[in-house]
């Protein structure tokens, strides 16, 4: 473990002493891999306010981890009950425990009755911030990461064309991938014509027409790091309905773009693309947040949605991503990852806005 490793079980220390939380269970793989540096299918860092933490694993693990861990404690898994009786002598005196929203009910139900007397708190929110603000070496890996993203369209885009269904499409997406020597950080997104109006829409046998539109939604990991970006093209010639409502997308991303900053409340990033659009008659069909941060995982906190009133610090990595979906006619999103700084935002998807590719 590094310096940047022991700062972070610091930080978490300090958030569970505000929180008047005694020690914190991390069975989570990302929380692990985020606090010690090392990624084990099974383990658990258990970390007290005070104190060295324990960092729980099986045999397969126990010589990686006494090679790379420094600054924590290395224990091996006992059976299941004597595991809960060790668990229980220790926190005699424990009043507060901390534990992840995402915990199975086969890991809470244990712990809830072995620590009865006290008080089960969830500790999702304090990682959760931790995790917002990303260091110069995070920060470093997502611009990477976004740079193969932005050169892995590149190469897709000489190899999608009319004729091809979205099948197809994902197939050459995958082996463009592993060309490369990466990997995805989610299931793309690739929506061919109308097919563009679904969100989230899952490729399918439909086909690539010509004078159609193309809607592809990607990120890559780097280094554990992810990216994201929408665009939203054109094969032939664009209609003038798509001209329209793909202006208004973009006008509404480049707002934010130039808007956002530090100080600035999440929901306050999400009125501007929002405010756009409603002006523009089409507020009824952009029904999702405007963006999300990204890490470790594609889905972080915050999201800059109507509802978060988190502020913007600079470190955190976000999305912006307006979109109109007009059932049965077109569907436009545009996806930028930004970064914010000291004074506004560094924009790290660099693949241009406006792409019209022949037939």
């Amino acid at each position: 473990m590094d310096a940047e490793h022991l700062s972070r079980i610091g930080r978490l220390q300090a958030a569970l002493a505000a929180a008047g939380i005694d020690a914190a269970f991390l069975y989570t793989s990302v929380n692990r891999l985020y606090f010690t540096g090392l990624e084990t299918s099974n383990g658990l860092l258990l970390v007290e306010r005070q104190g060295t933490p324990i960092f729980y694993t099986d045999f397969r693990y126990l010589e990686v981890a006494h090679r790379v861990l420094n600054g924590v404690e290395i224990r091996k898994f006992k059976p299941a009950k004597e595991q809960l009786a060790e668990y229980a002598s220790m926190g005699q005196a424990w009043r507060a425990v901390g534990y992840e929203d995402t915990l199975s009910v086969d890991q809470f139900l244990p712990l809830q009755e072995t620590f009865a007397k006290a008080k089960m708190v969830s500790v999702t929110k304090h990682i959760g911030d931790i995790r917002a603000v990303k260091c110069a070496a995070e920060i470093d890996a997502i611009r990477r990461s976004a740079a193969a993203n932005d050169a892995l369209l590149g190469d897709l885009l000489t190899r999608f064309r009319p004729g091809m269904s979205e099948l197809e499409m994902l197939r050459q997406f995958r082996i463009a991938e592993a060309e490369r020597g990466l990997t995805e950080s989610f299931d793309p997104i690739i929506c061919a014509g109308v097919n563009a109006v679904e969100c989230h829409h899952q490729p399918d046998a439909s086909i690539l027409r010509p004078q159609s539109e193309l809607l592809i939604d990607m990120g890559v990991k780097v280094d554990g790091y992810c990216s994201d970006m929408t665009r939203t093209l054109f094969f032939g010639d664009p209609t003038p309905r798509f001209k329209e409502i793909f202006g208004i997308v973009l006008e509404a991303n480049a707002a934010v773009r130039a808007a956002i900053k530090p100080g600035m409340r999440c929901c306050d990033a999400d009125k501007i693309a929002r405010d756009i659009i409603a002006k523009a008659g089409y507020g009824d069909y952009f029904g999702h947040s405007l963006g999300h941060s990204v890490g470790l995982e594609i889905h972080e906190q915050p999201n800059l949605s109507f509802r978060c009133e988190t502020v913007l610090q600079p470190g955190m990595v976000v999305t912006d991503e307006p979109g109109i979906y007009i059932p049965g006619d077109v569907g436009v999103r545009i996806e930028d990852l930004l970064v914010i700084t000291e004074t506004g935002c560094e924009v790290l998807s660099h693949t241009p806005h406006e792409i019209i590719l022949p037939c």
